[in-house]
């Protein structure tokens, strides 16, 4: 083994990390981001860099033939560090591309709560703001690593699935493993 299998999974999601990172930013700058196309091509960025990871860990080491376990763990760690990269972008965008995010979210709130009372003051609230900051940038981390953590496991079940055979071979007890 060339590389320890954490050390695999935090360079590959890194490196993957980094174009998620890039490949958000570009989308916030040229206004595509938040529609179903800039959607689906970052799922595929992420399911073809899982792909990749996957086979890349196969290829480098054949002697090791990782089950179901081992392979939903690398995968998990390389979407981890993907999530963090995701995460970063996050911050950059509530920081610097856009920074009145949120405050227009709240203000959207507090126009809607004027007929409730006291609770549009309450939206109006510098300490309210910064929790609704870190809660925006928390779940923001957390959705996107369950979806690719549902990834992740989607892909480690489709690669170990029949274990070192290809697709369409089965043990069908004569032992032939052919349909």
């Amino acid at each position: 083994m060339k590389k320890g299998f954490s050390r695999f999974a935090f360079y590959w999601g890194s490196v993957f990390g980094c174009g998620v990172f890039l490949f958000q930013i570009l989308s916030a700058v040229l206004h595509f981001s938040g529609n179903f196309l800039q959607t689906l091509a970052y799922s595929l960025i992420v399911i073809s860099s899982l792909i990749f990871v996957y086979t890349k860990f196969r290829r480098e080491n054949p002697s090791l033939q990782p089950g179901f376990g081992r392979s939903l763990g690398l995968l998990t760690l390389v979407s981890l560090v993907m999530s963090l990269f995701f995460t970063l972008y996050t911050v950059v965008l509530i920081a610097k591309i856009n920074p009145s995010l949120i405050q227009d979210a709240l203000n959207q709130m507090a126009v809607l709560a004027e007929g409730y009372g006291d609770y549009a003051d309450v939206l109006n609230d510098d300490g309210v703001y910064r929790i609704v900051e870190a809660a925006f940038v928390f779940s923001n981390f957390f959705f996107d690593f369950l979806g690719n953590f549902f990834y992740s496991l989607l892909i480690a079940f489709l690669f170990t699935r029949n274990g070192n055979r290809r697709f369409g071979t089965f043990d069908n007890g004569n032992g032939n493993g052919r349909y």
